[in-house]
């Protein structure tokens, strides 16, 4: 019974560690909009967060304690990660992915808090076993597993790419009219910033959540989404993921990549029905967007 309990302590660590690291995107925003990091460190805090939780885990699945330095660590970072629950539910609510388990599985800050009691009981009923000092290069050989299956299995990308210059005139009035409100909106005056995503491309996701976060900072009210999805029901699984709220077109068919040229995410700032700046991928540097945001 000890070593199952052992075991499954450790599994739930790794599990935790490992189910983060795809896609890891959601973990990182978690550090951006607590304000503990920016854009250009958050993917390396997401990262090393993962690295000790597998260290952890497997420390404490090979009933390796280094006398009580990973029972303290592992009992000190439950505790810490239930205080941050505690504040989640306080300042959010229950019904919101506390992230624990990345997007292998949901978890309300209630469920996560019961988890992670639940854990901190079962270690204090562990059986600890101590070493020789011959076999100290244990946890070394650990470490290095964790940092190199993080850091391999999912590279960091960092949020620091430029926009691209450009002078193109565009002529947008073909496309459909806003989402459910059925406005039509002309882009051919004033300044507004156009993001093209398919519900089908990851990345499209993450960089509309970076979106729905610099909202959260700021009043934005020059940004459209010009999404590409087959159904209703697709399309609205891709904003309730995006977790934003900004005016959105929806295009059913093939004619969406006449408008986003091809590649996924586009992002054009347009001033009077002129291209000026374009970005694509996910990596975009977030203070060159917001500077282009009204």
């Amino acid at each position: 019974m000890n070593h199952i309990i052992r075991i499954v302590v450790g599994l739930v660590f790794l599990l935790s560690g490992f189910a983060k690291l795809y896609p890891i995107e959601p973990f990182e925003l978690i550090f951006v909009d607590l304000g503990v990091s920016n854009w250009l460190f958050a993917p390396f805090i997401a990262r090393f967060i993962i690295v000790f939780e597998i260290f952890l885990g497997l420390s404490i699945v090979f009933n390796v304690w280094l006398k009580n330095v990973i029972y303290n660590l592992a009992q000190g970072s439950l505790i810490f990660f239930t205080f941050y629950l505690v504040f989640l539910l306080i300042t959010q609510g229950n019904d919101v992915d506390c992230g624990c388990f990345g997007s292998f599985l949901v978890l309300n800050p209630i469920e996560s808090i019961i988890k992670n009691v639940l854990l901190i009981v079962m270690l204090l009923f562990v059986k600890r076993r101590y070493y020789s000092s011959s076999l100290r290069w244990l946890p070394i050989l650990f470490l290095g597993i964790a940092f190199t299956s993080t850091f391999l299995l999912n590279r960091v990308g960092l949020h620091n790419l430029q926009g691209i210059e450009v002078n193109e005139k565009i002529d947008f009035s073909g496309l459909p009219t806003q989402y459910k409100t059925n406005e039509q909106i002309d882009f051919s005056k004033g300044n507004k910033m156009v993001a093209f995503f398919s519900n089908a491309c990851s990345h499209c996701l993450n960089a509309s959540r970076i979106f729905g976060s610099i909202g959260k900072e700021q009043d934005v009210n020059n940004l459209y989404y010009v999404v590409g999805a087959k159904t209703d029901a697709s399309l609205n699984d891709f904003l309730d993921k995006s977790d934003s709220e900004f005016p959105v077109i929806w295009i059913m068919g093939d004619e969406f990549f006449k408008y986003s040229g091809g590649r996924l995410p586009a992002i054009v700032y347009i001033e009077d029905g002129v291209i000026k700046k374009k970005w694509f991928g996910d990596l975009f540097d977030v203070e060159d967007i917001k500077q282009y945001l009204e």
